[in-house]
């Protein structure tokens, strides 16, 4: 829905109903009586993919996101994606949670686990979303042969939001462009056989995702040109074809089928732990 001119939006995200991150926004609004500010309520948020959704949603407007998620994998990915797209995020629940379990030694009765959730796993998990952040699109590539997993492909493939629902599990993973012209990093040759993963889609589904993503951001070029797109994905797929590369087809999966199909693929393995094992 089109937002009035100069207002300030405000995403209201939640796994449940919403009512206590709506509350906790509204006390806080009171004290802004002379601003224009707009709500926007999204409840029953529960997939990582609609997370993501939300959070470029609120880059493209400017806007503020105040969440209150149970789950804590959903409370790392919109705190991760937040940071990528610097969009501002306020948990107004997930640190109160924390202190009270601590404080009383007890497990919130709706989150079993969480103490443990504070402990290595849940720093691992930290640290695997960092790492995901900090390796998006292409950044310190040079850093790659940490990665337990590489995605490359065009825009619009969804290398990010598997990125980060990897990284919930504990993976190091990093994505790469495929851009016409623009090598890619040396190093992504020298990882072990089956630790880089080629993302693919159709090309009247990719012009579907960057005709409206060129819609909403108002872009201008050649981002949704069939001409181009057409010539974008003949090149990614001489690429990866010479690469021999696996390669999972993104045009009508979701993050999760993606992710199940990505494993079945892939030789980099991980104990209970959090360790890789290759292949």
């Amino acid at each position: 829905m089109p937002h009035s001119e100069n207002a300030h939006v405000v995403y209201i995200v939640s796994d449940a109903t919403g009512e206590t991150a709506y509350r906790v926004t509204r006390a806080a609004l009171a004290q802004f009586k002379d601003t224009l500010i707009e709500l926007e309520w999204r409840q029953g948020t529960r997939t990582v993919e609609r997370i993501c959704e939300i959070v470029r949603e609120a880059a493209e407007t400017g806007g503020l996101i105040v969440h209150s998620f149970a789950i804590p994998e959903f409370r790392e990915t919109l705190l991760a994606e937040s940071r990528a797209h610097g969009v501002p995020c306020v948990d107004v629940i997930g640190p109160v949670l924390m202190h009270f379990s601590e404080w009383l030694g007890v497990d919130p009765a709706n989150q079993p686990g969480i103490t443990r959730s504070i402990g290595q796993e849940y720093f691992r998990r930290i640290t695997a979303l960092e790492f995901a952040v900090q390796h998006d699109d292409g950044r310190a590539a040079h850093e790659l042969d940490r990665a337990d997993l590489v995605l490359v492909g065009v825009s619009r493939t969804s290398k990010t939001p598997l990125s980060i629902y990897f990284a919930h599990r504990g993976w190091l993973v990093g994505n790469v462009p495929i851009v016409p012209g623009v090598p890619l990093p040396p190093i992504l040759y020298e990882l072990p056989r089956g630790c880089v993963v080629a993302l693919s889609i159709r090309p009247e589904r990719l012009l579907a995702l960057r005709g409206a993503r060129q819609s909403a951001l108002r872009m201008t070029g050649s981002y949704d040109d069939p001409t181009s797109v057409y010539e974008e994905l003949r090149y990614a797929r001489q690429i990866i074809a010479q690469a021999g590369w696996p390669v999972v087809d993104m045009s009508v999966k979701s993050i999760e089928e993606a992710a199940s199909e990505i494993l079945q693929l892939i030789d980099c393995k991980k104990d209970p732990e959090g360790r890789t094992n290759r292949a």
